[in-house]
């Protein structure tokens, strides 16, 4: 089990690759309330307590500042969070080219390091595992149930608990940088 929603958490938010969709044909300015959906099993286990509390907040927070207002129960559309860690592998190589008749600038040859004509060299490859996350924020229309809007959170998973509540805000940020209602101006 991963303990809590470690892609937000990273320490270069930037890293965490975020991408939007949502129904172009959908009137966002009719949503004047929003709730949010019980958290499946499967994602409830792979995110604590806190980090679901941080998430809702954060979500909340963009939503409040567009003229949603958050209600206990159903609004007018409904959000949904969704997990997913997968365990990827990678692959690593390093070739170290040892002495031999290199080739230095300036014209000249001479024995040393630089590229081998006749030098020993090896190649050690190594392999290592890391998991990805993803965390999938759905908006639907509660009269119709359809989804509405999507925002998809996808990054490596960092344990590190620094600063993780910021780091959230901020990818919900730029998660909602596009979203169809828009902040309003600040006023002057």
């Amino acid at each position: 089990m991963v303990a809590g929603i470690l892609l937000f958490g990273a320490a270069c938010s930037s890293s965490i690759t975020i991408t939007t969709d949502y129904d172009r044909e959908v009137d966002f300015k009719k949503f004047k309330t929003f709730g949010f959906l019980e958290w499946n099993k499967e994602s409830k286990a792979l995110v604590n307590d806190i980090d679901r509390k941080r998430l809702e907040d954060a979500v909340a927070s963009e939503l409040e500042a567009r003229g949603l207002k958050r209600v206990d129960g159903i609004g007018d559309s409904m959000i949904g969070f969704h997990v997913v860690v997968e365990t990827k592998t990678g692959t690593t190589s390093y070739t170290n080219h040892y002495g031999g008749m290199g080739y230095y600038g300036y014209g000249g040859f001479g024995y040393g390091y630089g590229y081998p004509y006749g030098g020993a060299s090896t190649t050690t490859t190594s392999t290592y595992s890391y998991n990805v996350g993803t965390v999938i924020i759905d908006q639907y229309d509660s009269s119709s149930k359809k989804l509405v809007w999507e925002g998809v959170a996808q990054g490596e998973v960092n344990q590190d608990r620094k600063n993780r509540e910021e780091y959230i805000k901020k990818d919900i940020q730029r998660m909602f940088a596009e979203y169809p209602v828009p902040l309003p101006e600040p006023t002057k």
